[in-house]
């Protein structure tokens, strides 16, 4: 009896420990699904301490232990942290420290959960009133790494000179220009973007701006503007209201007014200023009488997480696409990088000290959005040519043949949201791109500018002159038109 009396005892006194332990609880959600742990989180010196094992698989990696370090890799990611220190290397280039360091409880190890979900790219959120960790996934662009209207664009380049170029810049600028657009111009727009819903774009815009503005790992500087001449569209004339607001709010970009005076000179500047002053005189004389300028500019200047030994950087030769061979600076370093062949292509992956990475690819192309997904992680002795290069190019025939027609239309192009107080519609006359890249032994700096230039179009539909040439046998009738009446009819074949 009195053995049944001290287990009844003992378990009236566990009953509020439990109790209490489960108003304790802390709960982890996982984009608002709840992770369920074999040993509960922790908190120690303020911070959520959980399971390695589980967290690593909800974000997709796989848990190499090596006492004292534990390795996850997720894809081309490689996370190092080591039991007791402070210290987690992410990719094992890149130190970061950590507020508290990982544990061992119970035979499970356990890490600091902020820390390891901003490593993936996720928000984190604490809830002290409910003592919930929230845990949100980065927003990722759903179409494939490299997008089709990249490939379309290169397609339509030249094949056998050196050219740099920024989809991006023109992408953007574009867009700019399809939230001004109506009906088929803008469904022909977002057709050649690959863009479903211009909303939608515009929301990704907005954060795309603001996250790649705010890397301090690197310079990066995205900025956008919208240019009207009073002296073309008139003194009462402008951009709409709406139209402003979208690219102030989507865009980050500012409205600004110029006439035919100064048209090019307050571009050109603001462009230099924007890029740093790698892009100058992107308008010639010959844009000065435009009627509305929409502007992209973007710079960035990039360390290699591996950077190049300058002393290990020597002539060899390079055989051009003609075979002729000339001798020119080639860097090299061996070490592992993310790498990927088949019997068609050769890619490499080279970071930078930030989300970003040149991908060099030798070899076809098209498949080169398979070949990202699928790289390792491999030794490679790499050797590539320093880099310096400028290139200009008016890309209105090439949009036209990825399929922008009425933009460029003289008649009707469907620009009428974009402006107000306007006797006459804008159309598309012109878009120029400049870009400029540097790549040497410690990184790489590049920008870029496109300007879409409009002018005014007309309301009025040309009248369609059709040939009619009775060249072959044909048939003929007689009418009394009055009476509806075939008077006579023929044929004449000889």
């Amino acid at each position: 009896m009195k053995k049944l009396i001290s287990i009844v005892l003992m378990l009236a006194m566990l009953v509020p420990a439990a109790a209490i332990a489960a108003d304790d609880e802390i709960k982890v959600l996982l984009d608002g699904e709840r992770i369920e742990f074999d040993v509960q989180p922790i908190i120690e010196n303020d911070c959520t301490l959980v399971p390695i094992r589980v967290i690593a698989e909800k974000f997709g990696a796989e848990v190499v232990w090596k006492s004292p370090n534990i390795l996850m890799i997720k894809e081309n990611e490689i996370i190092m942290l080591s039991i007791g220190s402070k210290a987690m290397a992410i990719d094992v280039f890149d130190a970061v420290s950590l507020d508290t360091p990982p544990i061992i409880v119970n035979d499970r190890t356990l890490v600091p959960l902020r820390a390891i979900s901003e490593a993936f790219d996720c928000d984190v959120q604490w809830d002290e009133k409910t003592r919930t960790v929230s845990i949100t996934s980065s927003i990722t662009v759903t179409s494939e790494p490299i997008d089709n209207y990249t490939d379309k664009l290169m397609s339509e380049l030249p094949q056998d000179e050196n050219y740099v170029v920024s989809p991006f810049s023109l992408k953007m600028a574009m867009l700019m220009a399809a939230n001004g657009a109506e009906g088929e111009t803008q469904k022909e727009i977002l057709d050649a973007f690959g863009v479903q819903n211009i909303e939608e774009f515009n929301k990704y815009s907005k954060q795309l701006i603001a996250d790649l503005n705010a890397d301090d790992k690197a310079e990066v500087n995205i900025a956008n503007s919208i240019w009207f001449n009073k002296d073309i569209g008139g003194k009462n004339a402008g951009f709409s209201d709406e139209f402003k607001n979208i690219i102030k709010n989507s865009y980050s970009g500012n409205a600004e007014t110029v006439t035919n005076k100064n048209s090019i000179e307050k571009v050109n500047e603001w462009t230099e200023k924007q890029t740093n002053g790698k892009i100058k005189n992107l308008l010639g004389e010959d844009n000065r009488e435009y009627l509305a300028a929409l502007v992209n500019a973007i710079y960035m200047k990039a360390d290699w997480k591996m950077p190049f030994e300058k002393e290990a950087t020597y002539k060899e030769t390079f055989t051009d696409i003609d075979g002729k061979e000339t001798e020119i600076d080639f860097m090299h370093q061996t070490d592992y990088f993310d790498y990927y062949e088949n019997e068609d292509t050769k890619i490499v992956k080279m970071p930078y000290k930030n989300d970003m990475s040149m991908y060099v690819v030798l070899g076809d192309t098209k498949n080169l959005g398979l070949g990202i997904k699928n790289m390792n992680r491999k030794k490679v002795s790499l050797s590539l040519p320093k880099i310096k290069l400028d290139y200009s190019v008016d890309l209105k025939n090439i949009l036209n043949n990825m399929g922008i027609k009425r933009a460029f239309l003289d008649y009707n192009p469907d620009f009428d949201s974009m402006v107000k107080n306007m006797m006459i519609p804008l159309k598309i006359d012109t878009v120029l791109q400049k870009a400029v890249i540097e790549v040497d032994e410690k990184g790489t700096e590049a920008a870029a500018a496109t300007a879409v230039l409009m002018v005014g179009g007309t309301m009025i539909v040309p009248e369609e002159i059709i040939e009619f040439k009775a060249d072959k046998p044909f048939t003929y009738y007689i009418l009394d038109d009055k009476h509806n009446d075939i008077l006579f009819a023929g044929r004449y074949v000889k």
